[in-house]
């Protein structure tokens, strides 16, 4: 979230350099690490989810839960931003672009298929959770695959295959493939986790992570540049022990909480203090842009996420409970006869 929106406030501000360091891929930077991340962060859930369900239900009650949890507060937002006319789909140095979004344009992002049917993200940051969706529908499968046929080196060769097509092939259009070996880092560390020992102390991880935040910056684009990078990540993260200082954890656990409402929101608390009210003093357009930022992904989470999580995770549980009925002849289906 820092590299996210961090970035996007200094491209909006025209600094887009600091020495030899480029900002401008900041926050791609910033979803690349989610990308590992949640990975990884599913895995566990899988894993969780597996020592109750069983491999065979795994599919379902998982991809209901992910929908409840990406759909609801994503399609909000859709419907404001195309309502309102809000100017959300790309952003240039003290400037948001606006897009005249057709029922297309609106239909694709409300379902986040717009790297499917050639169509504008009428918010930029929404291109990412495209991607993220259509990652959601394979993870089930490697996990079984990497963790109960116990294949791991599997995902290193999936990921060295991926790697090597992205090379060979040329692409027109963005595609879920570009980014698979940005994902699977993250589920090379949940296989990881169980085969080393954490030994490099917690307080180097904010030093190992900045590192490699200003290597990817100050290197040159490549091919190779955000691939490595994810792998290198992945790769480090069960190395580190896991710190246990509380003041640095309950920060994080807020943060993440509200995350999904920062990362959906962050454009238009930009837009609204620092362009919609640039005739404001900065002092009050700074004041403004925090309280903003606080304020909505808190009101988002509240209103819209958690309750949609919750409920995402009570239709799963129906499920799987009908499920089980169904499976076990609880419920009775009627005869030829008795239908007659």
């Amino acid at each position: 979230m820092l590299l996210v929106v961090g970035g996007h406030l200094s491209h909006f501000f025209g600094v887009d350099r600091l020495g030899p360091f480029d900002l401008i891929p900041l926050g791609t930077l910033g979803v690349l690490y989610f990308f590992v991340h949640t990975c990884l962060v599913l895995m566990l859930s899988l894993e969780r989810q597996r020592a109750s369900q069983g491999n065979n239900r795994l599919f379902a009650p998982f991809m209901i839960r992910r929908c409840f949890r990406v759909y609801p507060l994503s399609m909000a937002t859709v419907l404001v931003i195309a309502a309102f006319g809000l100017p959300m789909a790309e952003l240039h140095p003290g400037t948001f672009v606006h897009w005249r979004a057709d029922l297309g344009d609106i239909f694709a992002n409300l379902f986040l298929v717009q790297n499917l049917s050639y169509r504008v993200s009428i918010l930029g940051p929404l291109w990412s959770l495209c991607y993220e969706m259509e990652m959601y529908l394979f993870l089930p499968m490697l996990f079984v695959w990497a963790g109960v046929k116990r294949v791991w080196w599997s995902i290193p060769a999936i990921w060295i295959v991926a790697v090597a097509l992205n090379w060979l092939l040329t692409f027109s259009t963005p595609n879920l493939l570009i980014y698979v070996p940005c994902f699977l880092p993250g589920i090379m560390a949940f296989l990881l986790q169980k085969r080393v020992s954490p030994r490099i102390p917690a307080w180097c991880w904010p030093l190992f992570v900045t590192t490699l935040t200003l290597g990817f910056c100050l290197s040159q684009p490549s091919f190779y540049r955000r691939y490595l990078t994810c792998l290198v990540l992945g790769l480090a993260i069960p190395l580190f022990v896991p710190t246990e200082r509380r003041w640095l954890r309950v920060p994080a656990k807020i943060i993440s909480r509200y995350s999904y409402g920062i990362y959906l929101s962050h454009f238009a608390c930009i837009w609204l203090a620092f362009q919609k009210l640039a005739s404001l003093p900065m002092f009050a357009r700074v004041a403004i842009f925090v309280s903003t930022f606080t304020v909505i992904p808190v009101l988002l989470y509240r209103m819209i996420e958690n309750p949609c999580v919750e409920l995402g995770k009570k239709v799963a549980a129906r499920f799987l409970t009908e499920l089980n009925r169904t499976r076990h002849g609880l419920i009775k289906v009627p005869s030829v006869e008795t239908s007659a």
